[in-house]
């Protein structure tokens, strides 16, 4: 009985929100999408709770109150402030904290892209031929891409390689790319 209730409590504390920090001047928005309605305005150093997230997004509930959503890059967790969060503390972060007691340096890293996608959905994953043909409707040719690229006034910039970093599959150094990439 004790196990069952010692697992209620970790979930229960797991299933709290999270507080974190805005890390610069955002919206909060009705939807995850770029173009929603703004709900509410943060500023840089504001104190939100993340709810929950989906993909690159955050659905925060701010100090006034509101619930919307935040692009999740435009916010950091609440303890790289420096000073714990004394007026609401949470108890899934003071369990982690016990658990990582012992470790050195800061651990927190920023992902985007990858949240949702769980190993199962990798290992399941297969080709799809046919949103393959659409995908490459939207290629240009080499031609069309530079004249953008006039357009816009982008400047081409030559990044080399970390040779001890490289992926096998790395493209050599000349630029070369995949078929149909508007590599030439």
């Amino acid at each position: 009985m004790r196990a069952h209730a010692f697992a209620l409590l970790l979930v229960a504390c797991a299933a709290q929100a999270e507080p974190a920090l805005s890390n610069r001047a955002t919206d909060v928005l009705a939807q995850p999408q770029s173009d929603a309605a703004r709900l509410a305005a943060l500023a840089e150093s504001d104190k939100v709770e993340v709810l929950r997230r989906s993909g690159a997004w955050s659905e925060v509930r701010t100090g006034a109150g509101k619930t919307g959503w935040v692009r999740m890059m435009h916010l950091k967790p609440a303890s790289a402030e420096g000073k714990p969060d004394v007026a609401a503390p949470n108890p899934a972060g003071a369990l982690a904290k016990l658990l990582g007691a012992g470790r050195s340096g800061n651990t927190a890293t920023v992902t985007t892209g990858v949240r949702g996608l769980q190993e199962e959905d990798l290992q399941n994953a297969r080709s799809n031929p046919v949103e393959f043909q659409k995908m490459q409707k939207y290629t240009v040719s080499t031609e069309a891409g530079q004249a953008f690229a006039r357009r816009s006034s982008l400047a081409p910039a030559q990044i080399g390689y970390l040779e001890e970093r490289a992926p096998a599959s790395a493209p050599a150094r000349g630029g070369e790319m995949a078929p149909g990439m508007g590599g030439g």
